[in-house]
């Protein structure tokens, strides 16, 4: 457990931000854009600036372990059933954006998928030592955690999660 460390959230021109604040007030100079209320289970993922050096903004498919394994693998995504059945994909430590084709964001994994009922921004996972946290993004179809339809969600190993057509497994740790 984390004890005595402050949770931040960045813009990705460094400003500090409130948690739940969609956009920097300081960069866009109109009040903050907030999202829906933060419970506790979002409390668990650490969200910090990244590196200056680094461009931490990658677009991956399942296959590309060298870049990868650079990163904290805590989870993998496994396609059960759909158009992308026995494909696994990999859940690293911080945000993950899963869509057909998701919009790059300062810090976060892409995963395009090629399962046409899911949305271009479907869902966010956002991971950390405390666990994971599925967020939909406003999903056309939605999201479902064990069959039950979920706009956030904390995510346990051995979870059903649906999106679009395809069915993942989540299996968490290395």
């Amino acid at each position: 457990m984390l004890f005595g460390k402050k949770l931040i959230k960045r813009c990705p021109q460094g400003h500090e931000m409130e948690l739940s604040w969609r956009r920097c007030p300081r960069c866009t100079r109109r009040a903050p854009l907030s999202v829906a209320p933060r419970d506790i289970t979002e409390q668990t993922v650490v969200m910090q600036a990244p590196a200056e050096s680094a461009d931490h903004t990658r677009v991956m498919a399942g296959s590309e372990p060298a870049v990868q394994s650079a990163l904290a693998i805590l989870a993998r995504l496994t396609a059960t059933s759909g158009p992308l059945t026995g494909q696994e994909f990999r859940i690293l430590s911080g945000r993950t954006k899963l869509g057909k084709a998701p919009r790059e964001e300062a810090g976060a994994t892409l995963l395009a998928l090629a399962d046409p009922y899911m949305s271009k921004d479907h869902v966010a996972l956002e991971a950390g030592p405390g666990g994971i946290v599925m967020i939909d993004l406003g999903s056309t179809n939605g999201t479902f955690v064990n069959g039950a339809r979920a706009g956030r969600a904390m995510l346990n190993d051995g979870d059903e999660l649906r999106l679009g057509n395809t069915v993942f497994r989540v299996k968490q740790g290395r």
